[in-house]
């Protein structure tokens, strides 16, 4: 009977849109315990921290849209936020009915803090260590998404994938 083979070398033969959607999310569940254990916040919520540091004081469904969730969602997310101290929740002067939503100091360091941790340069891996590597991965990060997220929905399906000799870059599916 062959030896089991060792995990990182069967992940060699893997394809690489196979590797960087395993990296991806293993990249998030790393980022959400960081974010629970760090700052008691959810990936959501952060989202809708930053959205508010840019939108500074902002209606219920002005957040919801900006962070593509609808407003029934977003209810849960504040609540929470608003509970921990992050927001906090004011009637619109102008318009008794409309809520508008806003940043406590809390929920502005907290912010800042995750921002600047973004922000650092220590590398994620021994790979990325190297500058001429790193600037490698961050090209070929970058061609992804921009490729990925212009709206044609047809170069992530295998039935719409053009047949050509020298097919253009994110031609291929995931």
């Amino acid at each position: 009977m062959e030896p089991l083979p060792v995990y990182p070398d069967v992940l060699h033969s893997v394809p690489l849109g196979r590797l960087l959607s395993v990296a991806g999310h293993l990249a998030d569940q790393h980022w959400g315990r960081y974010l629970a254990e760090h700052h008691g916040l959810t990936p959501a919520g952060m989202r809708v921290l930053f959205t508010l540091t840019h939108l500074d004081d902002a209606t219920h469904r002005d957040v919801a849209d900006r962070c593509f969730v609808r407003p029934a969602t977003l209810t849960g997310i504040i609540d929470t936020l608003e509970r921990d101290g992050f927001v906090e929740r004011r009637r619109d002067d102008a318009d008794r009915r409309s809520v508008r939503l806003a940043l406590t100091d809390k929920g502005r360091e907290h912010t800042r803090a995750l921002v600047d941790r973004m922000h650092t340069t220590t590398p994620l891996t021994s790979v990325d260590a190297d500058p001429a590597r790193h600037a490698v991965i961050r090209d070929f990060l970058i061609e992804v998404i921009t490729t990925m997220s212009d709206g044609e929905d047809k170069r992530l399906t295998t039935q719409h994938q053009e047949t050509t000799d020298d097919p253009r870059p994110g031609s291929h599916p995931c």
